[in-house]
């Protein structure tokens, strides 16, 4: 059984610099980000004191009405140190992260769906308490991504280019390049 969540929440920042930061490399915004190929990131999801990596996908952005939107779809990462092998007991993730920027502001939202695991019986505990785990996750989530693309806004300057932190292909450092200022 598929259970669905989602979640929102209001950026701060001005509404043009916010969509750029979210059209940028998800590398600028995601939380401790690292990028594993193309459109492949390792990253960490929080749930109250847990944390958890997981390989994320996340697509090309598209808009539809006042909302910028991503693919976005995420498996645990297994622990080989763990004695026990908990990524089996978490979910894998699929929906849609979106920048909603209708009404002079922006608010992130995510839709998303995941199938609890653990068959029938995992079901019955996502329904007492495992999905409000999920949401939370989610809302923790959507807060750190928030709290990255305002200051990924504030760094913003007429005529950046946004550029990856790391070149794909070679892990060097870059830096938004403009003709008029270094």
């Amino acid at each position: 059984m598929l259970r669905s969540v989602q979640a929102f929440l209001p950026v701060a920042g001005q509404l043009g610099d916010v969509r750029d930061a979210f059209a940028a490399p998800p590398g600028r915004w995601l939380p401790e980000a690292r990028q594993v190929g193309p459109n492949r990131w390792t990253m960490t999801v929080r749930a109250g004191q847990f944390t958890r990596a997981v390989t994320a996908q996340i697509s090309a952005p598209w808009r539809a009405g006042d909302t910028q939107w991503r693919s976005l779809s995420w498996d645990p990462i297994a622990d080989e140190d763990a004695a026990l092998p908990v990524e089996r007991f978490l979910p894998s993730l699929d929906g849609e992260l979106g920048l909603n920027f209708a009404d002079d502001r922006a608010t992130l939202v995510v839709d998303a769906r995941y199938r609890p695991p653990g068959g029938p019986a995992g079901a019955a505990l996502d329904s007492v308490v495992l999905h409000r785990v999920a949401q939370r996750t989610l809302e923790r989530l959507l807060a750190d991504i928030a709290a990255r693309l305002t200051a990924e806004a504030l760094l913003v300057v007429p005529g950046d280019v946004l550029v990856p932190h790391a070149d794909e292909t070679s892990g060097e450092d870059t830096a938004p390049t403009s003709g008029e200022h270094a």
